[in-house]
């Protein structure tokens, strides 16, 4: 069979800048947004032993891997505190109390509050939506830490690293192509 020789439709390159994070429950995190990633996704091998052969067959479990949002912290720390208490409410850190809050906040979704849908939307390079990442049911497990040091000699702006975990991902092709 010989190769396709057909030019893509579509010539130009995907951008690293081109996209737009929505986070229903984390307006901050949303609008101070620098960086995500679109998680790695596998599935384990099955091997079955011949006397001739070891055969590969695919498995049936999907394995996602984390999701990683940067954002620069805003002054007042709104953002990165939205990760802190969902997830010290979810931790149960603070007694049951803070949970109870947290998921009678939140009655839309289907396991309570701490859990939310989060949307990535990959843009075309003439900023259009062209697709979307739907992450469903995320949580945060971490937000990294913020390290001041009067010592420095230029001010730097705080970024910080939320992970979230999630059920599943899916994708949603917005313009059919």
């Amino acid at each position: 069979m010989a190769a396709s020789n057909k030019v893509p439709d579509n010539l130009n390159y995907l951008s690293n800048i081109s996209f737009r994070l929505t986070m229903e429950d984390s307006p901050n995190i949303t609008w101070f947004c620098q960086a995500a990633s679109v998680p790695g996704v596998s599935i384990e091998g099955i091997d079955v032993f011949t006397p001739h052969a070891t055969i590969p067959f695919a498995g049936n479990k999907v394995s996602f891997e984390e999701l990683s949002v940067r954002f620069i912290v805003d002054e007042h720390m709104k953002n990165w505190v939205e990760i802190y208490d969902r997830i010290i409410a979810m931790g149960l850190a603070e007694g049951h109390e803070k949970y109870r809050l947290l998921k009678a906040s939140n009655t839309l979704q289907p396991r309570g509050g701490g859990y939310s849908t989060i949307v990535l939307t990959i843009l075309t390079s003439g900023m259009n939506p062209q697709m979307e990442f739907h992450f469903y049911d995320a949580f945060p497990i971490s937000v990294t830490a913020l390290d001041f040091d009067s010592s420095v000699a230029d001010v730097e702006y705080f970024t910080a690293t939320a992970s979230f975990r999630y059920v599943n991902y899916e994708i949603k092709n917005l313009l059919n192509n």
